[in-house]
């Protein structure tokens, strides 16, 4: 595999369709990493991954009312907890057809307080200005053109709209054992070339966005790997054995590369100023 590999939407759609049940599973019902506040610290994975959820949810400044889009929503677990715990109405995207309908069957659907559709997040189906706020947690790592995707987030933010990103990204040189981890890493999970923080930084302030606040969290997450390897090789194994071999594999890449000092995680938070300039050339 080299450097450039890259994912379609479609690529990403599928194995989300083929791996959402087991992900969730796994983390506590949402689809992504845990935040602990030290190594003290004995929450649950699902007391974590919440936890990380409230920490998106407060640096959007919500106000009851608040239209909000979720890219990228997974299960819809996110989507709920914002959307019940700050009053707003919460529009999630996914690219994948099984995740759209998980979320959709939530029972907090019926409330009106959340929806949900499948829809490419480098193609968002909504007209400009269409939000108050958006949020995208570990959904901008896969999406092979994440200017493009940031650049629709900044087109459907209303003026004086926020976004909070949170992602995994490469801080560092590697070697070749690192490099093919993360190699590994990227396959598994359909990822292009990971990114740092710069990059996204750089991509935000091109769709016109304001930067205000770059905050890294890796060593916080970090135990989220070593947790969901665990767990991945404590499911009930199916009687395929090459299908059981695969999930081992899986759980030791996961673990692998959470273990690399070069993966860190970041939360990223940008507005959409109210009287633009207009994008950056």
């Amino acid at each position: 595999m080299t450097e450039q590999y890259a994912p379609t939407a479609a690529d990403v759609g599928t194995m989300y369709d083929q791996s959402t049940d087991l992900l969730s599973e796994v983390m506590g019902g949402n689809i992504h990493l845990g935040y602990w506040r030290d190594d003290e610290d004995d929450a649950t994975v699902e007391q974590a991954t919440d936890a990380l959820t409230d920490m998106v949810g407060t640096r959007l400044a919500l106000s009851p009312g608040d239209q909000v889009l979720d890219i990228g929503c997974g299960s819809g677990k996110p989507a709920t907890r914002i959307a019940h715990t700050w009053g707003v109405h919460v529009t999630g995207v996914t690219i994948s057809a099984q995740q759209a309908e998980i979320a959709a069957a939530r029972p907090e659907v019926g409330t009106g307080q959340v929806s949900f559709r499948q829809a490419d997040g480098m193609a968002l189906p909504f007209p400009d200005a269409h939000f108050d706020n958006a949020y995208a947690i570990e959904s901008f790592l896969h999406m092979s053109d994440r200017a493009t995707a940031i650049t629709e987030v900044a087109r459907v933010l209303r003026p004086g709209g926020i976004l909070v990103t949170a992602n995994p990204y490469q801080q560092g040189e590697l070697d070749a054992r690192e490099a093919e981890i993360v190699a590994d890493n990227r396959k598994l999970f359909q990822i292009p070339p990971i990114g740092n923080v710069d990059e996204y930084v750089a991509h935000m302030r091109k769709a016109g966005l304001e930067v205000l606040e770059t905050l890294d969290i890796g060593e916080n997450v970090r135990r989220s790997h070593t947790i969901a390897a665990d767990l991945i090789r404590g499911v009930d194994k199916p009687s395929d054995g090459a299908l059981s071999e695969e999930l081992n594999r899986a759980a030791d890449i996961i673990e692998h590369f959470g273990e690399l000092p070069q993966i860190g995680y970041g939360l990223i938070v940008a507005r959409r100023p109210c009287h633009p300039a207009g994008p950056a050339a």
